[in-house]
């Protein structure tokens, strides 16, 4: 699905969730592919008609692992999960993506 990118606050709108509300991603944390710990979104848009879509489990997991080769970027990673789930809460909290991306380039 090399088409799916995160949600970019200057390219995507918040969807429509249950009721009223509108979500910018969803996050979940599971083991990075290094074997710590890495957020990554459940919620993911199609590059071509900024179209939402949602991804669970594995499929989520291995578009995160996809984007991150193909863009160059890297999602946020922790030592441990409890660390990762900590922080999820927290840039909920703070907003979510609606004004900050939640990939940053790769240190080189």
């Amino acid at each position: 699905m090399a088409n799916l990118e995160p949600f970019n606050p200057r390219k995507h709108k918040p969807v429509q969730t249950v009721g009223a509300s509108r979500a910018t991603e969803y996050l979940v944390t599971e083991k990075s592919p290094e074997g710590k710990a890495w957020n990554i979104p459940t919620i993911w848009f199609n590059k071509k008609t900024n179209k939402p879509t949602y991804l669970k489990g594995d499929k989520a997991w291995n578009e995160a692992v996809s984007y991150e080769k193909s863009s160059g970027k890297k999602f946020p990673r922790f030592k441990t999960i409890a660390a990762g789930v900590t922080a999820a809460k927290n840039r909920s909290k703070a907003g979510g993506a609606s004004s900050k991306t939640l990939v940053k380039k790769k240190k080189k």
